[in-house]
C-alpha cells in the first residue's frame, strides 16, 4: 500500500512540475480584434508563471494578476479539443487547460460563446 501511494504521489508531482515555469503566449483562437494577427512572437511579454501554488499573469511585460491556485486532473470537451486539467485561481475562477509537454492551452469558455483559447509555449 505504501509503495502504491508513493508511486501516485510521484506521478502527481511530475505533472505539477511540468506546469511549473514560465509560459509565453504564442497564439489566440477566438474573440479578438478583426484583422489582428492571432500569432505572437517570442518576447511579446504575455506570460503565465506557475511556481508550486503561486501564479503570475503578465500582459505586455506588466504584472496584471497574481495569487494562489490549485491544480487537478479534469477532462472536459471544449471547442474541438479537450482539457486534461483544471486550475482554480485565487478568485475562484476556474479555467480548463490542456498540458502536453512544452505546450499549454488555456480555455476561457467556449469559442462559440465569445470564449478564447490561449496557446502558450514553455520558456
Amino acid at each position: 500500500m505504501l509503495l502504491l501511494l508513493s508511486v501516485i504521489s510521484c506521478k502527481k508531482k511530475s505533472v505539477e512540475s511540468t506546469l511549473n515555469g514560465t509560459w509565453e503566449l504564442r497564439y489566440i483562437e477566438g474573440i479578438q480584434i478583426a484583422g489582428a494577427d492571432p500569432n505572437f512572437k517570442a518576447g511579446n511579454g504575455n506570460v503565465l508563471k506557475f511556481s508550486e501554488s503561486i501564479y503570475e499573469r503578465y500582459a505586455d511585460h506588466k504584472l496584471i494578476d497574481s495569487g494562489t491556485f490549485t491544480f487537478q486532473k479534469e477532462e472536459v470537451r471544449i471547442n474541438n479539443s479537450k482539457s486534461n486539467f483544471s486550475v482554480l485561481l485565487k478568485n475562484k475562477e476556474k479555467v480548463y487547460i490542456n498540458l502536453a509537454g512544452k505546450k499549454l492551452v488555456v480555455f476561457y469558455g467556449q469559442i462559440a460563446a465569445d470564449g478564447v483559447e490561449n496557446h502558450y509555449e514553455k520558456q
